[in-house]
């Protein structure tokens, strides 16, 4: 699902606070929702027999189109990850609609938090010590977010 981060392009030229929307990248709302969505019903419902699906890379810090290809002929289960993909608002609503099977992980957000603090410190162009503090502000409040919806 990460694949579905919007570009740092487009968080810079279509939000209103482009800094900010940069800043809590991650949240609900800084995700291409409607691609997401629009990718999953093709391999749900359609009959095209590939569907590209673009991948993130941390290190690179946007997706990467096309990164991964479902494959109709070889592929006879699909598994999504992601934290909002049973979440009821920000254009989420309708996602969860388009599982056969949802699991809900419940988790110790402190702990999460701590492993992000680690995985995060290869984002460009953010310092250990904002990375420890974007954890706390944003992806804390991400982790309360997700927590609700399950």
């Amino acid at each position: 699902m990460d694949g579905y981060h919007h570009p740092l392009s487009h968080l810079r030229s279509a939000f209103p606070d482009p800094e900010d929307a940069v800043y809590r990248r991650g949240a609900p709302d800084t995700f291409d929702v409607p691609s997401l969505l629009s990718a999953l019903r093709r391999i749900r419902t359609g009959s095209d027999p590939l569907v590209p699906m673009p991948g993130f890379d941390h290190a690179v810090g946007d997706p990467q189109p096309d990164a991964h290809l479902y494959d109709r002929d070889a592929h006879d289960l699909v598994i999504v990850e992601g934290l909002y993909l049973l979440h009821d608002s920000d254009g989420w609503e309708e996602v969860a609609d388009v599982f056969d099977v949802t699991v809900f992980i419940r988790s110790d957000v402190d702990v999460c938090v701590e492993r992000l603090k680690v995985r995060n410190k290869c984002i460009p162009g953010y310092t250990d010590e904002e990375i420890e503090v974007r954890c706390e502000v944003v992806d804390r409040a991400n982790a309360m977010t997700v927590m609700r919806s399950g």
